[in-house]
């Protein structure tokens, strides 16, 4: 027991990291993007470990991004508070910027595949996958800051591709966190759809 903690103690701290990141983000609360710098320090490494290199990429990038998502929120809370508002709302996404969202994936998507298959050895099913569940990963994270509860329809199948792959790649522990995210994911879109809701009412 203790080889197997000392051996994965940063994929058991990041899943830690992971589940409080997840559950205030299910809340909506702002401290996420804190738990989120955190988990993503962990993640850089087991996504390496892991030969997910565009996955590892998304980390580096969900780093830069929680900061940005973290002012903005700041921000938004701000501007409530000067509006004698209790906290900025949750929103849903315009509708025209569907195309936006739906060209941002594919974009990212064979820009990242092209990268992976010329500078890694991996599988091609594993590039696709891994590119996919990045692109993913990347637009949800710039719908996260503007506060659209449609973020989580994007991160509900990244995250089961997350899983498949890193149980592929023999990381379990992991693998069950990604499964996690998944399930809570889909009533994370149910929780800030209804929070959306209640701004309209």
């Amino acid at each position: 027991m203790m080889e197997f903690l000392s051996t994965h103690w940063y994929q058991i701290t990041g899943v830690v990291f992971g589940l409080i990141y997840l559950y205030l983000e299910y809340k909506a609360n702002i401290w996420m993007w804190a738990a989120g710098i955190l988990m993503t320090v962990f993640y850089i490494v087991i996504f390496y470990e892991s030969s997910l290199y565009a996955s590892m990429g998304i980390y580096v990038f969900f780093l830069l991004a929680s900061i940005y998502g973290w002012l903005s929120w700041m921000i938004k809370h701000r501007k409530a508070k000067e509006d004698n508002k209790d906290s900025a709302p949750i929103e849903r996404m315009p509708i025209r910027r569907i195309i936006l969202v739906v060209g941002g994936i594919l974009l990212v998507s064979v820009v990242l595949v092209y990268i992976l298959s010329t500078y890694t050895d991996n599988k091609t099913e594993i590039i696709i996958g891994d590119s996919l569940s990045t692109s993913l990963n990347i637009i949800a994270l710039a719908m996260a800051a503007q506060k659209w509860a449609e973020q989580w329809l994007l991160l509900i199948p990244a995250n089961i591709i997350s899983a498949a792959l890193l149980f592929i790649q023999d990381d379990p522990i992991s693998g069950i966190l990604f499964i996690v995210y998944f399930v809570v994911s889909i009533f994370g879109y149910r929780n800030w759809v209804r929070l959306a809701a209640e701004k309209q009412s």
